[in-house]
């Protein structure tokens, strides 16, 4: 970190990981410039002896040496051009995290995908803490990585990659990668679908035959990925994931039973039953892949029976918030595309669906294979007439508005039918339009169920 030490810097992005910047270029770095096109962002950040000036303006962009973007700011924003026309070097949160930590010893396992990578990461974790092993979360899943911190050395890093992230990395050589799936998202902020891919990737770029990747084959771009870093000259050891198939050493499910074969002997671990309370298909790859991880890292297949079943899953993923005899209702806020919600979907029967928000750049036609699944659907936000015009040919759907109304109506309807029923809020869209995240409009969900039901 010497080499900073006498380098004046810039910082674009003055949100969580933009102000984790800073905290740590306090004691690393000779000048600090900062900069957020937001007003209200600037005027509500106190930053004493810290100099906040507009680098679009080339006669302050030329003042600094390294340019710091966090990781919400588009790649093709003026400022990161400028910064390529005059070869100034930009750097993510990532690769500071590994210049910071890869001296002291510690192990790095990175997560990414388009859906699933907060279950694995925070799975990984569960089971490496109540393994006793020193392990810390952080990244894009909850605390930036610069504020990860630790008095006990060395750590087992369990760190959750964006696609934004990974789309500045070049120096980090993680011990161990996990790619859940890829399927199209954020493709409006890389600018094509093939880029978003090509960010995925780059966490793999630096690995070699000392670590270790771990793949979900059975998605049709991670097999890509999958492939293409097994023709490689240098490559890491690949643990590939399937249900569809039986491979030898990895994680596999027969029958409904988990079987750990990465020494080429086919172990009994457990049934997948008695191992989880999460629902989905989709969750039972997760399961292999965290497994797979935390085998590698001496968790013996005795503690994974043991404390697998105490995970209890993440809050608006597939969440159970209420169940009786004839009704669940199930909080999927975070399914913000087709693919997580048609896993959703997948799921159960006799749905009452609650969804809508901003669209992404999908075909409703991924959804064919559940839609009979649908009994009645309620549609909101800035996509609902979308929906609407495709799936009312196959079933009853309304434009309510907003999500306050389709509580009301979903709880209407399941007050005059006899068949068990689920109400499923799962969007396939982002929350913009009426919410500030994923998780506001979950809660917000919740609280409105629950004013039903008390």
């Amino acid at each position: 970190m010497n080499n900073l030490k006498n380098k004046n810097i810039g910082i674009l992005g003055l949100g969580l990981t933009g102000i984790s910047a800073i905290n740590f270029f306090r004691d690393n770095s000779k000048k600090m410039i900062v900069w957020d096109d937001i007003k209200k962002v600037r005027n509500n950040i106190a930053l004493k002896d810290i100099e906040i000036l507009n680098l679009n303006f080339s006669k302050n962009l030329k003042q600094i040496e390294l340019l710091f973007v966090s990781p919400g700011i588009k790649p093709n924003h003026s400022i990161i051009k400028l910064a390529k026309k005059y070869k100034i070097n930009i750097i993510g949160d990532l690769d500071l995290f590994w210049q910071k930590e890869s001296k002291n010893n510690n192990t790095f396992i990175f997560i990414t995908g388009s859906n699933g990578k907060s279950t694995v990461t925070a799975l990984i974790h569960h089971l490496l803490i109540s393994a006793k092993k020193q392990s810390i979360i952080g990244g894009n899943i909850g605390v930036p990585v610069l504020q990860l911190k630790s008095d006990i050395k060395p750590n087992i890093f369990v760190i959750e990659a964006s696609s934004f992230q990974l789309d500045v990395v070049k120096n980090i050589k993680p011990n161990m990668t996990i790619l859940t799936n890829i399927s199209p998202d954020h493709i409006d902020w890389h600018g094509s679908y093939e880029k978003y891919i090509i960010a995925k990737e780059n966490l793999f770029m630096n690995q070699d035959l000392n670590d270790i990747a771990i793949i979900n084959i059975d998605n049709e771009e991670a097999l890509k990925v999958c492939n293409r870093i097994s023709n490689r000259k240098v490559k890491p050891k690949i643990i590939k994931i399937s249900l569809k198939k039986k491979l030898k050493n990895t994680i596999y499910i027969e029958e409904g039973k988990v079987f750990d074969n990465l020494n080429n002997k086919n172990i009994f671990i457990s049934d997948v039953k008695d191992l989880t309370f999460l629902i989905g298909k989709h969750n039972i790859e997760n399961i292999l892949i965290s497994i797979a991880s935390v085998k590698n890292l001496g968790v013996t297949n005795e503690e994974i029976k043991k404390y697998l079943p105490t995970f209890k899953g993440l809050s608006h993923r597939l969440e159970l918030i209420y169940k009786d005899s004839k009704l669940k209702v199930i909080n999927d806020s975070k399914s913000t595309n087709l693919v997580s919600c048609n896993a959703a979907l997948n799921c159960f029967e006799n749905i009452i669906w609650i969804a809508g928000g901003i669209r992404k750049n999908e075909k409703f036609s991924y959804l064919k294979d559940n839609i009979n699944s649908i009994k009645v659907a309620y549609f909101i936000g800035e996509s609902a007439d979308e929906f609407v015009n495709y799936f009312g040919d196959y079933f009853y759907c309304k434009n309510v508005t907003n999500l306050k109304n389709a509580v009301r109506d979903a709880m209407n309807f399941t007050k005059n039918i006899r068949y068990n029923s689920t109400i499923l809020f799962s969007p396939a869209c982002s929350s913009y339009d009426q919410f500030l995240s994923y998780e506001q409009r979950g809660n917000f969900f919740s609280d409105e169920i629950n004013k039903y039901l008390n």
